[in-house]
């Protein structure tokens, strides 16, 4: 385990919002990352797995408001444009513990993760899932992992217009969100609805493709009226359409029984 006296005193010196690489005694070389945020500072091994918390002085409200600016500053510069927020930093080795345990939880690891081109960005700590359209970028989202608000970043763009595809089968499944559909993707074909309403893009695509259809959106209220409601607009239009029904987000199902239940 780590002791306060391993790492405290370094983490001290770092401002709010700052991060640095250490050396840890588990072994050779900067694995154990150390950072501070308005709650306290915390360390994590990425060779061992150890971690640590302590909490932070109290902040004075005008300590507060600064970070506060600082954190908006980060979000509003990165959605301004349609680019790739940068600094980027695609190596999971690199990322804080939780943002690497959110795309752990939906059953990617290491290569899904590179292959997705997710990444972390710093200034506004949040996680960035790109989506290219031929070989262009034409969307991204940045997903905060803790209780921040707002949860996601995203550039201004017309989201009707997009239509990500993952994987090709001889059936489509539609979802609400990108991991959903990059996941069933690795496996069949998916293409994201970016919420819960089928675009008339994704009708005309659908018409042009003359394939099958499966909807599987999220299980809460939210989602199943979404689900029969994009069901009543398909099935208006000829498309041969089912609804899948479960009890967790696609993205938190294993890849066998994403098959099983895309079959």
């Amino acid at each position: 385990m780590l002791t306060l006296e391993s790492w405290l005193p370094q983490a001290s010196s770092l401002q709010i919002g700052q991060k640095r690489y250490t050396e840890h005694d588990c072994g050779a070389g900067r694995k154990l990352l150390i950072s501070r945020d308005t709650s306290g500072f915390s360390a994590w091994c990425f060779r061992c797995n150890d971690s640590g918390w302590a909490p932070g002085p109290q902040l004075s409200l005008a300590e507060r408001l600064a970070a506060s600016v600082r954190a908006t500053a980060a979000d509003q510069a990165a959605r301004a444009a349609v680019a790739l927020p940068v600094p980027a930093v695609p190596d999971i080795a690199e990322w804080p513990s939780s943002a690497v345990v959110w795309l752990l939880r939906a059953g990617l690891g290491r290569p899904e993760i590179a292959r997705l081109g997710a990444y972390y960005h710093p200034p506004t700590d949040r996680v960035v899932v790109p989506v290219y359209e031929a070989g262009e970028v034409v969307f991204w989202q940045a997903r905060a992992y803790d209780k921040r608000q707002p949860k996601y970043l995203s550039p201004p763009v017309d989201r009707s217009a997009l239509l990500p595809r993952y994987g090709r089968a001889d059936r489509i499944v539609l979802t609400e969100d990108l991991l959903s559909a990059f996941k069933i993707g690795l496996v069949g074909e998916a293409w994201c609805l970016m919420g819960t309403h089928a675009s008339p893009r994704l009708i005309a695509a659908l018409l042009a493709r003359k394939a099958p259809v499966l909807c599987w959106l999220d299980p809460d209220g939210p989602g199943r009226r979404a689900a029969a409601k994009v069901h009543k607009q398909l099935k208006a239009y000829g498309i041969e359409v089912r609804v899948i029904r479960s009890e967790r987000d696609p993205k938190l199902h294993t890849f066998d029984e994403i098959k099983e239940c895309i079959q």
